[in-house]
């Protein structure tokens, strides 16, 4: 493998009795100005990766859960050695994937404290393709994530559907009109004012509000949709929701699936075996 990254990255060393190919898990990072913070992530490389040659990566970006961080879809989600097997069959293409820590309760938004979403879009995404060899096009750029990641994977593929090719939307907390009494969103700063929950804040981030404009710019984002028939959030209601929605608008390009398990990630590593596929299938398909 070569290694010719421009920043630095430490190696994290992954066991597992089954190896299926010499990936390779780097981890990297960047001061975000807007967030005021640093963003930490943890880069899947594929085997052979070359930070030289011409013929980019497709890059695809999964987004961790509430409370999360850049190491879940690794550790907990075993994304690495579902990543070797899918390539090595053939199911998904040579791809960089990505997994941020963006914090622990952003919602991918831009929400009453962080403008999480504009920082997505303008400057993470920048520094990968400036940091990795990754394409920089719409065929070439998906995105995917849990509960509040598939929250957030759905907003910035409707929202910016000329810069994604496709989403993995995987128990998403998508609670319309609004989140149940339990959730950890009613307690999260972007979505309080005044040590209230801001029903306002949350109806203008949720994707309900964000159809109108996806529709207007008329590209179509090809969506797979995840959940568990147990979960205990309610979920399984609001993505069947979702997915009608959307079918009436793009019914050749949403799928749901419901599977058995609870909000927790034997469901969301399940689900993540079916969605990296349909992902990278239909960003091929738009060469």
């Amino acid at each position: 493998m070569k290694k010719l990254l421009t920043v630095t990255v430490g190696m994290l060393l992954c066991s597992t009795t089954l190896s299926y190919a010499e990936s390779e898990v780097v981890e990297a990072s960047y001061n975000s100005a807007l967030l005021d913070r640093d963003v930490t992530m943890q880069v899947y490389l594929p085997d052979g990766y070359d930070a030289t040659q011409s013929d980019k990566y497709p890059v695809i970006y999964m987004l961790h859960g509430a409370s999360g961080s850049n190491t879940d879809w690794l550790v907990k989600g075993g994304i690495k050695v579902t990543a070797d097997q899918l390539m090595k069959r053939g199911e998904l293409r040579d791809s960089v994937i990505v997994m941020p820590t963006f914090g622990p309760s952003t919602w991918y938004t831009d929400g009453n404290a962080e403008k999480a979403e504009t920082a997505f879009v303008e400057e993470f995404i920048p520094y990968i393709e400036k940091t990795f060899n990754v394409r920089e096009d719409r065929a070439g750029r998906s995105v995917g994530g849990l509960s509040m990641g598939g929250y957030g994977a759905l907003n910035l593929s409707l929202s910016h559907p000329e810069l994604f090719c496709a989403a993995g939307v995987l128990s998403p907390a998508i609670y319309d009109p609004l989140p149940p009494e339990t959730s950890t969103a009613r307690q999260t700063a972007q979505f309080v004012k005044d040590n209230q929950f801001d029903e306002k804040a949350w109806g203008d981030s949720l994707y309900t509000a964000r159809l109108n404009n996806y529709y207007q710019k008329d590209l179509v984002v090809p969506i797979w949709i995840e959940s568990g028939d147990h979960d205990s959030l309610g979920i399984v209601l609001a993505a069947a929701k979702l997915y009608w929605t959307l079918h009436n608008y793009q019914p050749e390009d949403v799928e749901y699936r419901v599977i058995d398990g609870d909000h927790d990630w034997m469901v969301f590593r399940d689900s993540s075996i079916r969605a990296l596929p349909y992902m990278s299938q239909k960003c091929e398909a738009l060469k």
